[in-house]
């Protein structure tokens, strides 16, 4: 019997919806800021971005109530697709596992996407314009997501990755700049 194969690509599973179809982002918060990034994406475009305030309480269970109704208030779209961090190991702080999971309970989603910090950030490095901002974060996490989709493999030489991610940020009409 052969041996399966791990998918190197993260969108593997959902290529086409990250594609073609409507995608919610989603830089959950850790707590200290506050504040969520989001980014709404369309056949591949971004659409629409922001960050989600949340409301600080002391008690755990009281800050994500309030972060479910901002949610279902402010997001009663229907998506594709959910993307949001992959959180392990040092990333891995408890309240931001929570925050995550309280994003994946409210917001309504077909397909599930999750990505390594340090896989965006290192195409957001290769794309250029990348701040370090809640929203943009979103905005850089959901560009990542595309590549991926579009084939990008990290195992090219730095020169490949920048030139396919070039030609994908103007077939796209990526915004690179100017947050």
């Amino acid at each position: 019997m052969a041996k399966k194969r791990k998918p190197s690509n993260p969108a593997n599973l959902c290529r086409s919806e990250v594609k073609l179809g409507k995608m919610i982002v989603i830089d959950p918060s850790s707590g200290k800021t506050g504040e969520a990034g989001w980014a709404e994406f369309e056949a591949g475009t971004p659409t629409a971005w922001g960050t989600i305030s949340i409301p600080f309480s002391k008690v755990a269970f009281k800050r994500f109530n309030n972060l479910g109704k901002i949610l279902r208030e402010d997001f009663p779209a229907e998506y594709d697709v959910l993307m949001i961090e992959l959180l392990k190991g040092k990333y891995a702080k408890l309240v931001l596992k929570q925050s995550s999971a309280v994003f994946g309970a409210c917001l309504n989603w077909e397909k599930v996407m999750m990505i390594a910090p340090r896989s965006w950030q290192a195409i957001a490095d290769r794309l250029g314009g990348w701040i370090k901002r809640d929203d943009v974060d979103a905005i850089y996490m959901g560009y990542a997501a595309i590549a991926f989709a579009e084939g990008y493999e990290p195992k090219w030489k730095r020169e490949a990755q920048e030139a396919f991610l070039a030609e994908l940020a103007k077939d796209y009409n990526w915004k690179l700049e100017d947050w």
